[in-house]
């Protein structure tokens, strides 16, 4: 009897002692390096720095205290250094599920298309086409010599084809 009660202690304190073995109150730190981009700064010898996320893109603030959106430059990037794939590869990381494809530029004119364009035009609704537009719109035409954008694209609720510059985005300012 005294065997049995025993074997049941032993047995009981093995399931409790499994079940918290693993909580120490440590928590996981995954190693990763991440490097900003921007900085000037080699690499440091941390396997842990902080990741700093700034716009690379124009982009639209939401107004606070009943102020009115404005789009808002990036910060410490030189947007005309970039070429222009490069610009429409920054805009296609920061909308993934609206894609623009480089069609040609001309003169002072950029030729995109969105291939699948729902998403945009009937998704994001009337203000966040507008924002995209806007943003898409002022990122690319800080190209030097291009002033206007020919969006390509299907017609839908929220946005459309047409030709845009920065004047099409005046209340933003």
């Amino acid at each position: 009897m005294i065997k049995a009660k025993l074997t049941a202690i032993a047995f009981m304190g093995l399931v409790f002692f499994s079940c918290n073995s693993n909580d120490n109150g440590k928590e996981e730190v995954i190693n990763e390096e991440v490097q900003d981009t921007l900085s000037s700064s080699g690499n440091s010898s941390d396997s842990l720095q902080k990741i700093i996320n700034r716009p690379l893109i124009w982009s639209v603030e939401s107004g606070k205290n009943n102020e009115k959106e404005k789009l808002k430059k990036p910060e410490d990037v030189k947007l005309d250094t970039f070429s222009s794939v490069h610009l429409i590869q920054l805009i296609n990381n920061n909308y993934p599920d609206v894609q623009l494809e480089l069609e040609k530029i001309s003169h002072d004119t950029m030729y995109v298309k969105i291939p699948d364009s729902k998403k945009l035009t009937e998704e994001m609704g009337s203000t966040g086409a507008e924002n995209y537009m806007a943003s898409a719109t002022y990122t690319l035409t800080e190209l030097k010599n291009v002033k206007f954008i020919n969006f390509a694209m299907k017609i839908g609720d929220h946005a459309g084809p047409g030709v845009f510059s920065r004047e099409d985005f005046q209340k933003f300012r």
